[in-house]
């Protein structure tokens, strides 16, 4: 093969993996924005699970109750999201803690912190962030708040656990 040939490959090849980062960036967006929605969704039916009468339940008495484990779950993803538009996180409150408040709030935690998401950029992913627990990038962020839902759902399966509930089966 003419040398001319394997130059113009070799290019080609180096301008296809050039752009590679940025195409990797846009993907773990997409692949965030999947996992959240699977997230809410489960959440959302570990939440539905607990009876309405056992919303205030707690394992231990220095232990949020149940309801405010799925709150706090929900209010902490403001924060989460905060750094990436130098806002405060206001993430509010249910308006109450029932059962059919919290499912609300939760849900709409939820929905904002999809539509947050939905608007980053590649640029804003990659960016290194000033927050509470220190320096990350825009992924650590997205991966923290992924990894906090995950911990605290996980408490509030064993809530429904101690009342004799079989959590619903995980989705990921």
């Amino acid at each position: 093969m003419p040398s001319r040939f394997l130059s113009a490959r070799t290019t080609l090849a180096c301008l296809a993996l050039a752009g590679l980062p940025a195409f990797a960036q846009v993907d773990i967006k997409a692949v965030v924005l999947k996992h959240l929605k699977t997230s809410r969704d489960f959440t959302l039916k570990v939440a539905d699970q607990m009876p309405e009468a056992d919303y205030r339940f707690k394992l231990t008495p220095p232990q949020m109750s149940f309801a405010e484990q799925m709150t706090h779950l929900a209010q902490e993803q403001a924060g989460f999201l905060a750094p990436f538009s130098n806002d405060k996180p206001n993430p509010g409150n249910p308006a109450s803690m029932n059962k059919k408040d919290v499912l609300a709030y939760v849900r709409q935690a939820f929905d904002a912190s999809i539509d947050k998401v939905s608007k980053l950029t590649p640029a804003q992913i990659s960016k290194t962030y000033k927050s509470d627990e220190g320096s990350m990038t825009g992924l650590e962020l997205l991966m923290f708040l992924m990894d906090h839902t995950t911990h605290h759902r996980a408490s509030a399966e064993m809530y429904l656990r101690a009342k004799g509930i079989t959590p619903a089966e995980y989705q990921f």
